[in-house]
């Protein structure tokens, strides 16, 4: 047992003078000298400041890469932010330049077809209706006027023959002849007037329904149109502008 306990110490005490000895000559030979130096070791390149300033600000290649790298995102950022505000002022500008010109060129159709088509209907229903109107006049006139005269032309005619009988046949006869000549002078007249009218107030009334509903669609249409073509214009500007402030 206390050869055993020797032999360990023994070892002990030799692995803490190796460790030691190895210690020291590392430190006795730490730094090399030049001539037990291999390869060559220069200083890295650095970029200067002109005038001979001390500030080193890096190597010139990476400076370079990141302020191309910064350049290409502020461009892209600069892009985008130019389309969206273009797009967005572009919209605006042409929805309002195009329902002013829609309207404008909406209520003028509107207003020439609404006059046509009211024109054209109101002379037919006033043809139509002069016409009736006429001809009951006329012929309620036409009967009035020719009983009279029938009947002061067969008393004449009559006197010899019979008073009576003259007048009576008189009085029929120029009813019925009055009656008809009558309502077909009367029938004329009230077309010719009712046409005149109903055209003159088909026409405005047309006119004026045909401005508002053309000038509503026309608006509609032109303000959609104008937005969407000056949204384009405008992001497109807007883009390139951005772009050339790279």
């Amino acid at each position: 047992m206390a050869n055993q306990g020797n032999s360990r110490k023994f070892w002990v005490a030799g692995g803490a003078l190796a460790v030691i000895g190895v210690v020291g000559m590392i430190a006795l030979d730490y730094p090399p000298a030049s001539e037990d130096a291999s390869g060559t070791i220069v200083p890295a390149k650095r970029f200067r400041a002109d005038g001979g300033g001390a500030t080193i600000l890096g190597d010139s290649t990476a400076t370079q890469s990141g302020v191309n790298i910064a350049s290409g995102v502020s461009g892209a950022a600069g892009a985008a932010q130019g389309a969206a505000q273009g797009a967005a002022q572009g919209a605006a500008s042409g929805a309002a330049s195009g329902a002013a010109q829609g309207a404008a060129s909406g209520a003028a159709q509107g207003a020439a077809s609404g006059a046509a088509q009211g024109a054209a209907s109101g002379a037919a229903q006033g043809a139509a209706s002069g016409a009736a109107q006429g001809a009951a006049q006329g012929a309620a006139s036409g009967a009035a006027q020719g009983a009279a005269q029938g009947a002061a032309s067969g008393a004449a005619s009559g006197a010899a023959k019979g008073a009576a009988s003259g007048a009576a046949q008189g009085a029929a006869s120029g009813a019925a002849s009055g009656a008809a000549k009558g309502a077909a002078s009367g029938a004329a007249q009230g077309a010719a007037s009712g046409a005149a009218s109903g055209a003159a107030q088909g026409a405005a009334s047309g006119a004026a329904q045909g401005a508002a509903s053309g000038a509503a669609s026309g608006a509609a249409k032109g303000a959609a149109s104008g937005a969407a073509s000056g949204a384009a214009q405008a992001a497109a500007q807007g883009a390139a502008s951005g772009a050339s402030n790279r």
